[in-house]
């Protein structure tokens, strides 16, 4: 009775760990409606250029540019390189931003 319990308790920590390592081993991409909002607005068609906030990499973290485009207003503790790589990759660019209410938004969702 002894060893066919120690025996199925083996069993489920096997298939646990072959679980996990599965899980693991799949690829980390999310669909791009549950990436972070930066997505929704690099795809979107409309002119961005008025738009007075300016999220972008500085010195490997994240920033927020408004009037000068050459010293940030903020720096965030946040490093782009620990963003999935599509933020990653707008970030280098630049996301433009249109309000104050989106850039929180935004900043959010990097933060997070």
């Amino acid at each position: 009775m002894r060893n066919a319990i120690l025996l199925t308790l083996v069993g489920i920590v096997a298939v646990s760990l072959l679980t996990v390592g599965v899980v693991y081993a799949l690829p980390q991409e999310s669909p791009a409606e549950f990436s972070s909002g930066a997505s929704a607005e690099a795809l979107s068609s409309e002119d961005t250029s008025g738009y007075p906030y300016l999220l972008r990499s500085y010195d490997g973290k994240l920033a927020v540019f408004t009037d000068d485009l050459v010293e940030p207003d903020l720096v965030f503790d946040v490093y782009v390189r620990t963003l999935p790589e599509y933020d990653q990759q707008q970030l280098e660019r630049g996301v433009r931003v249109k309000d104050y209410d989106k850039l929180t938004a935004l900043i959010e969702d990097y933060i997070s």
